[in-house]
């Protein structure tokens, strides 16, 4: 059997009359290249090959990493690490909530002494999100109105039929906000002001399950959906939709 080695020297055939000072393996693969390096495919093929298809693994493109810039300048009071630790979390929390089918019912306001024409809407909406299969009420609050939080899941056939009695009752789709989108609400420069510092991993993510309950809190992005499915035109609950149901 003939050996290959990868020394440059000259080896003789006979064996040597002194122990080797070094010794240098016989090669057991191919040697390791970078990516794109290219070499001959038949100096890599087995021996038992019969056929010219083959799985080329070495010869992709060198791969590209997408690095983030870091932040040059101060958002709020948060410092450059803080920055850094902020957008690391909010952009795996935006992929994490893409998918989901999140929205929320907004009521008008209920009067001090409320009556059956104010209440009855409310309740029989809740009975029916809460007893329809595939959805799940998240939380219930008010955000310059009264509303039902709710997330839809495959094969939700939740359908409302809204009496014509009831008046200003308004249907909002839910997402998460992108970090570049959120930067710019005001209410996220006082929500910054208002944490402690160094930001941690561990107070973000127990501020995201109060946001969990509430679809109104400043990460969600919100948008008006018409009876027939169409925008109305977004915006979040801080900013478009305030005042609307006054």
């Amino acid at each position: 059997m003939r050996r290959f080695s990868r020394s440059n020297s000259i080896h003789n055939n006979q064996a040597p009359q002194s122990p080797p000072t070094s010794y240098t393996p016989p090669l057991s693969h191919a040697p390791m290249l970078p990516n794109g390096t290219g070499s001959s495919h038949h100096d890599s093929r087995p021996v038992s090959a019969n056929t010219a298809s083959s799985f080329d693994f070495a010869n992709r493109p060198p791969v590209q990493y997408h690095m983030n810039t870091l932040p040059s300048n101060v958002v709020g009071n948060l410092s450059r690490t803080d920055q850094i630790v902020l957008r690391h979390f909010w952009e795996s929390k935006y992929a994490e909530n893409k998918a989901r089918d999140l929205h929320f019912l907004k009521f008008p306001y209920f009067p001090q002494y409320p009556g059956h024409q104010d209440l009855i809407p409310y309740c029989e909406i809740y009975h029916l999100v809460k007893t329809s299969p595939g959805a799940k009420i998240l939380g219930l609050g008010s955000a310059n109105g009264v509303y039902i939080g709710f997330e839809l899941f495959s094969g939700s056939q939740l359908h409302i039929d809204m009496d014509d009695a009831w008046h200003n009752i308004s249907h909002h789709r839910v997402s998460f906000k992108s970090y570049e989108k959120m930067l710019k609400d005001p209410a996220s420069d006082a929500a910054f002001k208002s944490w402690p510092k160094p930001l941690t991993i561990e107070f973000l993510e127990e501020q995201y399950q109060r946001w969990m309950l509430d679809l109104t809190a400043f990460c969600w992005d919100t948008e008006e959906v018409t009876e027939l499915g169409s925008a109305a035109g977004g915006g979040s609950v801080h900013g478009d939709m305030k005042g609307e149901m006054l």
